[in-house]
């Protein structure tokens, strides 16, 4: 992730955060043992810089990574 500084608005901090709430306690992030919560919220920060502003969309890019790590 580079390091510039980035603003986002409150409802996407909020979708960020429930994305982020919402993969780390589903079972397929539990059993991944190989991606820490860290990188989770790195790959969300990532999405998001990016553009993504779709909730479901954000997660299934998350379960991508979780998925190509196992």
């Amino acid at each position: 992730m580079n390091n510039l500084k980035r603003e986002f608005d409150a409802s996407t901090v909020a979708m960020m955060r429930q994305a982020m709430n919402e993969v780390v306690a589903d079972r397929r992030f539990l059993i991944c043992q190989s991606v820490t919560p860290l990188e989770v919220a790195e790959h969300i920060l990532e999405q998001a810089a990016s553009g993504e502003r779709d909730l479901d969309r954000l997660k299934i890019s998350v379960f991508e990574k979780l998925s190509d790590a196992a």
